[in-house]
């Protein structure tokens, strides 16, 4: 008998651990992301996160490594800290089984066995079959509504609502295969609109032809499949891509751009190296002349069929881990136009050599092609976080100090995070610079640009730009917290393909100055539920423009608003 038990408390750990494999992404945006920061900051955790989105199962190891930190060292954690971390463990945690054995366990708007309330859950640890002896692979499936509303008031006169309301869901199949799906329909109504969104940090959109003045209407549509391995990990799918630690833009790679379709392959190669590779289709929004055509339809829409000229993206990077709490990430990244190219389909080759190859070292032939790394320092300088990101799109490098010939279009990002100083519990302070050439982004043929959609990938600013900001975080509550800023902008002309290939001496950072920019900023999230937000923010913003007539002008906006789903 008891040898029974013994093998079928083995069978029940099996089940759990299969039925907690979830290849599945969780979204840029999401909290859970501060809170394993800072933990990594304060040294409870090493933590891989120069690229997210992270999976599902990089969060719940992170997770369990924070509770077994905590369990070695009470002090590790402070009691709004462990609150939290009880709270994320209900959805993200394992160890706990979410299903009797044999049986599939179907509910709604019920808490599982973690006490996640969840609004639709499907949970089958899987089966021994009755023909053939087989066991079934186990299966999760969840769906969760979104229903979005805020209010945005625009100098205390007018302003605009914006509400969503869509779906999300997410699938683990045996231990291997993840698939989601996340859909929300957009609407803002009112005279504040910013459809364009060119000076902001707010994520860009593909706006929606609309019928009446004062309105706007689009869409996000985010999704993958994904096959994961235990050292690797494959998807396929359409999802914001972040690299780097910027607090409000990335120099490399931002969520600022829309989603686009992609191939990401993550490998370990060994427990201190990593390699990331990405393939991804972008949006380039020009018309191929030559290739669109006449219809006979009697000329409705000008009797035209449009064919868009193809545009490409495609990086690979290692990252490295030099010590504990020290690692750095070098990469490469191409844009590309007309066709797919064999080349950027092999992971390990060297981009910038096949684009010479193929091109012949003619510039009118070749991509645009750029380099990046990053470095970050957890931990070392207790409860502190140095980081930094370069992003070369294009140096000299036997010319860097020759003011005549030099061509250093790149951007270049700074950071210090401090947290936990004495008597300063759950408080953050956070410093950065950011600084990005005149040139950077851009390239002599506007099909490979380092845009997709409209919008750059990298830095919102663009080229020609700098940015110097400072910012307090407190959490006073669990799941409360509060954030105040303050921020400079400077923004240039970003000149034309004439300045950029032939000016000698190349225009000085910041030349024909359009925009002086300072912002202050006070914001609060607190999120009740999971993925149950009320949020609310105050921003002052002082403005000087410079381009043809000085003008100056003051701009407060007040948000509030929830987020369910978000």
């Amino acid at each position: 008998m008891t040898i029974q038990k013994t093998l079928l408390s083995i069978l029940m750990v099996v089940l759990v651990a299969v039925s907690h494999a979830q290849a599945i992404y969780e979204n840029v945006q999401n909290s859970i992301y501060d809170y394993l920061y800072r933990q990594a900051q304060k040294g409870n955790l090493e933590l891989r996160d120069m690229v997210r989105p992270l999976n599902r199962n990089q969060i719940s190891e992170a997770l369990l490594r924070i509770q077994q930190r905590a369990k070695e060292d009470s002090q590790s954690l402070n009691a709004i800290e462990k609150k939290e971390l009880e709270f994320y463990l209900r959805e993200y945690g394992s160890g706990v089984t979410e299903g009797t054995v044999g049986a599939a366990k179907e509910q709604w708007f019920r808490k599982d066995d973690r006490g996640r309330l969840r609004f639709f859950s499907l949970i089958d640890t899987g089966r021994i079959a009755a023909s053939g002896g087989k066991k079934t692979s186990p299966f999760q499936f969840n769906v969760e509504p979104i229903l979005q509303g805020s209010v945005r008031n625009f100098n205390f006169d007018s302003g605009y609502m914006r509400r969503a309301v869509g779906i999300q869901f997410w699938a683990s199949l045996g231990k291997r295969w993840g698939f989601q799906a996340y859909y929300r329909d957009i609407s803002e109504v009112g005279a504040g609109i910013d459809p364009l969104r060119r000076n902001s940090p707010e994520p860009g959109i593909i706006n929606v032809i609309n019928p009446r003045r004062g309105e706007i209407n689009y869409s996000e549509l985010r999704g993958s499949v994904s096959y994961q391995w235990k050292s690797g990990m494959l998807s396929v799918g359409k999802e914001q891509y972040v690299v780097g630690y910027g607090l409000n833009g990335n120099i490399i790679h931002s969520a600022k751009a829309p989603s686009y379709p992609y191939l990401r392959l993550q490998q370990k190669i060994l427990p201190w190296l990593q390699f990331e590779y990405t393939h991804a289709l972008l949006a380039s929004g020009l018309v191929d002349t030559p290739n669109s055509y006449r219809t006979v339809n009697l000329g409705v829409y000008g009797g035209q069929r449009f064919k868009l000229i193809p545009k490409y993206y495609v990086n690979h990077a290692l990252q490295i881990r030099l010590m504990k709490g020290l690692s750095m990430q070098v990469g490469e990244s191409v844009v590309y136009s007309d066709k797919v190219q064999f080349g950027y389909w092999l992971p390990v080759l060297f981009f910038k050599a096949w684009d010479q190859y193929v091109s012949g070292n003619n510039i009118n032939a070749g991509a645009n092609t750029q380099l990046y790394a990053q470095i970050s320092s957890r931990n070392q300088l207790r409860y502190t976080h140095f980081y930094g990101s370069l992003f070369i799109d294009e140096i000299s490098p036997t010319a860097i100090l020759n003011p005549e010939k030099s061509r250093n279009q790149l951007g270049l990002q700074a950071g210090v995070s401090v947290t936990d100083l004495p008597y300063l519990t759950y408080v953050t302070f956070n410093a950065e610079y950011t600084r990005i050439n005149p040139f950077a982004y851009s390239h002599l043929h506007p099909s490979q640009d380092y845009t997709t959609s409209g919008y750059v990938m990298g830095d919102w600013m663009g080229s020609n730009a700098e940015r110097i900001m400072g910012e307090i975080r407190y959490t006073p509550l669990q799941r409360l917290r509060i954030a105040a800023r303050l921020e400079r902008i400077r923004k240039g002309d970003e000149g034309n393909a004439e300045l950029q290939y032939f000016a000698r001496p190349q225009p000085l950072f910041l030349w024909g100055l359009q925009r002086k920019e300072w912002n202050r900023q006070l914001s609060l999230q607190y999120e009740w539920k999971h993925n149950l937000y009320i949020f609310g923010s105050y921003q002052q913003q002082e403005i000087k423009t410079y381009r043809g007539n000085f003008s100056s002008f003051r701009n407060d906006f007040l948000t509030l608003g929830f987020a369910v789903g978000w």
